[in-house]
C-alpha cells in the first residue's frame, strides 16, 4: 500500500495554522503588533479560501505597501516552521494493522525540506518501510507524473499490479497511479483542501471511502477476489 500525505494521514490543516503562527510572529515584530490578531487576519483568508496570495492580501488590509523582501521573509517562516503535527484518528489505527503485513510506502508531493519536517513530526520514517519525496525529482515529477510511483514501487520491490494507492486529491493523485496498473482509493474526508472537488472524467479512484477504517476490509475482499479468479 502506497500512501499519501497530507489530508490523508494527517489534518493539513494543521501545517497551516503553525505556519501562519510563525507568519504572524515575524510580522508582529515588524510591525509592533499583537501576533495573535495578526494571525487571525492570516487565518480568516486561510478559511475563507484565499490561497497563494494570503500575505499581499494582509500588507493591503493593514495599509501597507506590497514588500517582496518581507513577503519572502513571511513565506520562509510559514515552510520553515516546525510543524506540531497528529495523525488523523483512522490513520493511527490503520498505520500497525498494515505494516508489515502489506507493506506500506509513502509518496508525498510539496518542497522537499517542508515534507520531510511533516514527515519527521509524525513520525512517519520509523512507522513506513520507505518513503519518496516527489520533488527530489524536481517541480515536473510531482504527481501524476510516474516518476515517484515507480521510485516507490522499486524502493519497495513490488510490481505494480500488486500495490494500491491512497490518496485524496483527485486532481493528481490517481490518474498517474492508475497508468502505471496500480489500484486507487480515494479518502474523501470532509472539510479538508480536496474533501469537495469532484474528479474530472478520467481522474477518478477505482474505489472512494470516507474512512481509512474501512481500507482492511477491502484489502481482504480483494485478496479473496484474487484468489477466487486464480
Amino acid at each position: 500500500m502506497l500512501l499519501d500525505l497530507d489530508d490523508t494521514l494527517y489534518p493539513e490543516r494543521e501545517f497551516a495554522r503553525g505556519g501562519f503562527r510563525a507568519a504572524a510572529a515575524v510580522l508582529a515584530e515588524r510591525l509592533h503588533q499583537s501576533s495573535a490578531e495578526l494571525f487571525e487576519l492570516l487565518w480568516k483568508q486561510f478559511e475563507n479560501g484565499m490561497r497563494g496570495s494570503i500575505f499581499d492580501n494582509a500588507l493591503a488590509e493593514l495599509d501597507l505597501p506590497r514588500d517582496a523582501a518581507l513577503i519572502d521573509e513571511l513565506v520562509r517562516a510559514y515552510r520553515t516552521h516546525e510543524p506540531q503535527l497528529t495523525f488523523f484518528a483512522d490513520a493511527e489505527r490503520l498505520l500497525p494493522m498494515i505494516w508489515p503485513r502489506y507493506g506500506l510506502g509513502l509518496l508525498t508531493d510539496g518542497s522537499a525540506d517542508v515534507q520531510r519536517r511533516k514527515v519527521k513530526a509524525l513520525g512517519l520514517q520509523f512507522r513506513v518501510e520507505a518513503i519518496v519525496y516527489s520533488d527530489d525529482f524536481g517541480r515536473e515529477h510531482w504527481k501524476p507524473s510516474p516518476i515517484p510511483y515507480l521510485e516507490l514501487l522499486r524502493k519497495m520491490h513490488v510490481d505494480p499490479s500488486h500495490a494500491v494507492y491512497v490518496g485524496d486529491n483527485p486532481k493528481k493523485d490517481f490518474i498517474g497511479a492508475r497508468r502505471l496498473g496500480l489500484q486507487t482509493v480515494r479518502i474523501r474526508r470532509p472539510n479538508t483542501e480536496h474533501g469537495h472537488v469532484e474528479p474530472s472524467p478520467g481522474f477518478e479512484a477505482d474505489h472512494e471511502i470516507v474512512t481509512l477504517d474501512a481500507l482492511p476490509d477491502w484489502l481482504a475482499a480483494n485478496e479473496r477476489s484474487e484468489r477466487h479468479a486464480a
